[in-house]
Protein backbone atom coordinates (compact mmCIF):
# COMPACT_ATOMS: atom_id res chain seq x y z
CA UNK A 1 0.00 0.00 0.00
CA UNK A 2 0.94 3.17 -0.82
CA UNK A 3 2.43 5.10 2.41
CA UNK A 4 2.76 9.21 2.55
CA UNK A 5 2.62 12.15 5.07
CA UNK A 6 -1.26 12.46 5.54
CA UNK A 7 -4.30 10.20 5.86
CA UNK A 8 -5.42 8.43 2.81
CA UNK A 9 -9.23 8.23 2.43
CA UNK A 10 -11.31 6.85 -0.17
CA UNK A 11 -13.38 9.31 -2.15
CA UNK A 12 -16.34 9.16 -4.64
CA UNK A 13 -14.95 8.11 -8.11
CA UNK A 14 -15.07 11.57 -10.50
CA UNK A 15 -17.59 11.49 -13.13
CA UNK A 16 -14.98 13.19 -16.08
CA UNK A 17 -16.05 15.65 -19.14
CA UNK A 18 -12.93 14.79 -21.11
CA UNK A 19 -14.04 12.64 -23.63
CA UNK A 20 -16.61 13.11 -26.47
CA UNK A 21 -20.37 13.89 -26.25
CA UNK A 22 -20.49 14.56 -22.36
CA UNK A 23 -19.51 11.07 -21.86
CA UNK A 24 -19.31 11.01 -18.12
CA UNK A 25 -16.33 8.59 -17.64
CA UNK A 26 -14.84 7.85 -13.67
CA UNK A 27 -11.48 8.64 -13.17
CA UNK A 28 -11.55 4.46 -12.73
CA UNK A 29 -12.32 3.90 -16.08
CA UNK A 30 -9.13 5.64 -17.64
CA UNK A 31 -6.81 2.83 -15.91
CA UNK A 32 -7.54 -0.61 -18.77
CA UNK A 33 -4.76 -2.86 -17.47
CA UNK A 34 -7.26 -5.94 -19.59
CA UNK A 35 -7.87 -4.42 -22.66
CA UNK A 36 -6.21 -6.87 -25.71
CA UNK A 37 -3.86 -3.60 -26.70
CA UNK A 38 -2.63 -3.27 -23.73
CA UNK A 39 -1.98 -6.61 -22.22
CA UNK A 40 -0.21 -6.74 -26.23
CA UNK A 41 1.46 -4.14 -25.50
CA UNK A 42 2.67 -5.41 -21.97
CA UNK A 43 3.52 -8.80 -23.19
CA UNK A 44 5.91 -7.47 -26.04
CA UNK A 45 7.66 -5.00 -23.81
CA UNK A 46 8.36 -7.25 -21.40
CA UNK A 47 9.26 -10.59 -23.29
CA UNK A 48 12.34 -12.06 -22.39
CA UNK A 49 12.77 -9.79 -18.71
CA UNK A 50 13.08 -11.87 -15.58
CA UNK A 51 13.12 -8.72 -13.51
CA UNK A 52 10.06 -7.61 -12.37
CA UNK A 53 11.67 -4.39 -11.75
CA UNK A 54 13.10 -4.48 -15.40
CA UNK A 55 9.64 -4.96 -16.83
CA UNK A 56 8.22 -2.22 -15.00
CA UNK A 57 10.86 0.16 -16.77
CA UNK A 58 10.79 -1.14 -19.65
CA UNK A 59 6.67 -0.60 -19.69
CA UNK A 60 7.93 3.31 -18.57
CA UNK A 61 10.67 3.34 -21.23
CA UNK A 62 8.03 2.90 -24.53
CA UNK A 63 5.55 5.26 -22.58
CA UNK A 64 8.17 7.93 -21.85
CA UNK A 65 10.26 7.31 -25.66
CA UNK A 66 7.46 6.78 -27.57
CA UNK A 67 4.08 8.35 -26.66
CA UNK A 68 4.65 11.92 -27.90
CA UNK A 69 4.24 14.79 -24.82
CA UNK A 70 2.04 17.38 -25.31
CA UNK A 71 0.57 19.91 -22.93
CA UNK A 72 -2.85 19.78 -24.64
CA UNK A 73 -4.45 16.92 -26.89
CA UNK A 74 -7.38 18.58 -28.98
CA UNK A 75 -9.88 16.01 -30.58
CA UNK A 76 -12.88 15.71 -32.74
CA UNK A 77 -15.23 12.75 -33.36
CA UNK A 78 -17.49 12.47 -36.04
CA UNK A 79 -20.81 9.99 -35.74
CA UNK A 80 -23.33 10.69 -38.67
CA UNK A 81 -23.87 14.27 -38.71
CA UNK A 82 -22.57 14.84 -35.55
CA UNK A 83 -19.80 16.39 -34.32
CA UNK A 84 -17.97 16.22 -31.07
CA UNK A 85 -14.78 18.62 -30.55
CA UNK A 86 -12.72 18.43 -26.58
CA UNK A 87 -10.09 21.17 -26.51
CA UNK A 88 -7.89 18.92 -23.77
CA UNK A 89 -8.70 15.13 -24.74
CA UNK A 90 -8.45 12.49 -21.82
CA UNK A 91 -8.06 9.24 -24.45
CA UNK A 92 -8.20 5.70 -23.12
CA UNK A 93 -4.61 3.65 -23.10
CA UNK A 94 -5.78 1.66 -25.94
CA UNK A 95 -5.81 4.91 -28.31
CA UNK A 96 -2.67 5.74 -26.62
CA UNK A 97 -0.70 2.80 -27.88
CA UNK A 98 -2.02 4.07 -31.58
CA UNK A 99 -1.76 7.31 -31.80
CA UNK A 100 1.11 7.68 -29.32
CA UNK A 101 0.30 11.30 -28.15
CA UNK A 102 -0.53 12.51 -25.00
CA UNK A 103 -0.38 15.08 -22.25
CA UNK A 104 0.64 14.15 -18.63
CA UNK A 105 -2.24 12.19 -17.26
CA UNK A 106 -2.88 10.24 -20.45
CA UNK A 107 0.34 9.06 -20.51
CA UNK A 108 0.52 7.82 -17.25
CA UNK A 109 -3.24 6.49 -17.16
CA UNK A 110 -1.29 4.34 -20.31
CA UNK A 111 1.73 3.51 -18.22
CA UNK A 112 -0.37 2.97 -14.96
CA UNK A 113 -2.41 0.22 -17.32
CA UNK A 114 0.68 -1.37 -18.09
CA UNK A 115 1.89 -1.83 -14.75
CA UNK A 116 -0.93 -3.07 -13.18
CA UNK A 117 -0.12 -6.12 -15.54
CA UNK A 118 2.49 -6.33 -13.48
CA UNK A 119 1.70 -5.29 -9.97
CA UNK A 120 -1.93 -5.68 -7.64
CA UNK A 121 -3.75 -2.43 -7.53
CA UNK A 122 -2.54 -1.83 -4.39
CA UNK A 123 0.86 -1.36 -5.63
CA UNK A 124 0.68 1.19 -8.21
CA UNK A 125 -1.31 3.98 -8.66
CA UNK A 126 -1.95 7.30 -10.98
CA UNK A 127 -1.50 10.23 -8.96
CA UNK A 128 -3.04 13.22 -9.52
CA UNK A 129 -1.42 16.34 -7.76
CA UNK A 130 0.86 19.69 -7.79
CA UNK A 131 4.45 19.91 -9.36
CA UNK A 132 6.59 22.70 -8.03
CA UNK A 133 9.23 22.80 -10.48
CA UNK A 134 9.35 26.88 -11.26
CA UNK A 135 5.74 27.91 -11.24
CA UNK A 136 3.34 24.86 -10.13
CA UNK A 137 0.75 23.33 -11.44
CA UNK A 138 -0.98 20.66 -11.82
CA UNK A 139 0.48 17.34 -12.77
CA UNK A 140 -0.19 13.70 -13.34
CA UNK A 141 2.32 10.88 -12.66
CA UNK A 142 2.68 7.13 -11.09
CA UNK A 143 2.96 5.81 -7.44
CA UNK A 144 4.68 2.92 -6.61
CA UNK A 145 5.32 0.84 -3.91
CA UNK A 146 7.87 -1.67 -4.22
CA UNK A 147 9.08 -4.69 -1.42
CA UNK A 148 8.00 -1.62 1.10
CA UNK A 149 9.71 0.80 -0.88
CA UNK A 150 8.08 4.15 -2.85
CA UNK A 151 8.53 5.20 -6.12
CA UNK A 152 7.80 7.92 -8.18
CA UNK A 153 7.46 7.64 -11.76
CA UNK A 154 7.52 10.53 -14.69
CA UNK A 155 5.77 9.32 -17.60
CA UNK A 156 6.18 12.30 -19.80
CA UNK A 157 10.13 12.47 -20.59
CA UNK A 158 12.80 9.70 -21.32
CA UNK A 159 15.90 11.76 -19.87
CA UNK A 160 14.09 11.52 -16.59
CA UNK A 161 15.44 8.50 -14.05
CA UNK A 162 12.51 5.32 -14.54
CA UNK A 163 11.87 5.21 -10.93
CA UNK A 164 12.70 7.79 -8.34
CA UNK A 165 11.96 7.29 -4.45
CA UNK A 166 9.36 9.04 -2.91
CA UNK A 167 11.33 10.63 -0.37
CA UNK A 168 13.53 12.19 -2.75
CA UNK A 169 10.55 13.31 -4.99
CA UNK A 170 9.75 16.85 -2.71
CA UNK A 171 8.74 18.55 -5.97
CA UNK A 172 5.87 16.26 -6.16
CA UNK A 173 2.68 17.43 -3.85
CA UNK A 174 0.09 14.01 -4.57
CA UNK A 175 -3.84 15.25 -3.99
CA UNK A 176 -5.12 12.02 -5.34
CA UNK A 177 -4.07 8.26 -5.86
CA UNK A 178 -6.37 5.65 -8.74
CA UNK A 179 -6.17 2.91 -10.26
CA UNK A 180 -9.17 0.43 -11.57
CA UNK A 181 -9.89 -0.85 -8.79
CA UNK A 182 -9.92 2.72 -6.40
CA UNK A 183 -9.91 6.22 -5.96
CA UNK A 184 -8.17 7.74 -2.86
CA UNK A 185 -7.11 11.48 -1.99
CA UNK A 186 -4.87 13.20 0.75
CA UNK A 187 -6.99 14.26 3.57
CA UNK A 188 -6.89 17.84 3.92
CA UNK A 189 -5.77 18.54 0.12
CA UNK A 190 -9.01 18.49 -1.66
CA UNK A 191 -12.01 20.67 -1.44
CA UNK A 192 -15.68 19.33 -1.61
CA UNK A 193 -18.60 19.65 -4.03
CA UNK A 194 -22.16 18.25 -3.64
CA UNK A 195 -22.54 14.53 -3.39
CA UNK A 196 -18.97 14.66 -1.81
CA UNK A 197 -16.71 14.44 -4.79
CA UNK A 198 -13.54 15.94 -4.19
CA UNK A 199 -10.79 16.91 -6.51
CA UNK A 200 -7.44 19.30 -6.77
CA UNK A 201 -8.72 22.48 -7.89
CA UNK A 202 -6.90 22.47 -10.93
CA UNK A 203 -9.12 19.08 -12.15
CA UNK A 204 -12.32 21.33 -12.34
CA UNK A 205 -12.24 22.05 -15.34
CA UNK A 206 -12.58 18.10 -16.65
CA UNK A 207 -15.80 17.04 -14.45
CA UNK A 208 -18.75 16.05 -16.15
CA UNK A 209 -20.82 19.25 -14.16
CA UNK A 210 -24.05 18.45 -16.52
CA UNK A 211 -24.00 14.50 -14.57
CA UNK A 212 -22.93 15.84 -11.38
CA UNK A 213 -25.74 18.21 -11.30
CA UNK A 214 -28.31 15.76 -12.09
CA UNK A 215 -27.21 13.37 -9.20
CA UNK A 216 -27.58 16.53 -6.92
CA UNK A 217 -30.75 17.23 -7.26
CA UNK A 218 -32.55 13.85 -7.95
Amino acid sequence: MIRIDGKLIPIDDQPMNASFFGEARRLTGFITPDSLEVQSLYNSLTEGIGNSVDRIKACWGWVASQVKYVESVRGRLWIGNKVSVQNDLWSLPETTINTKLGNCAVKSFLLASLIRNELPPDQVYCTLGNLYNGKPGGHAWISLNIEGQEFVMESTTPTAPPMVPASMAKRYEAVHYFNDAEVLAVEGKTQMIPMTACYSSWLTNYLNWVWIESQRTS
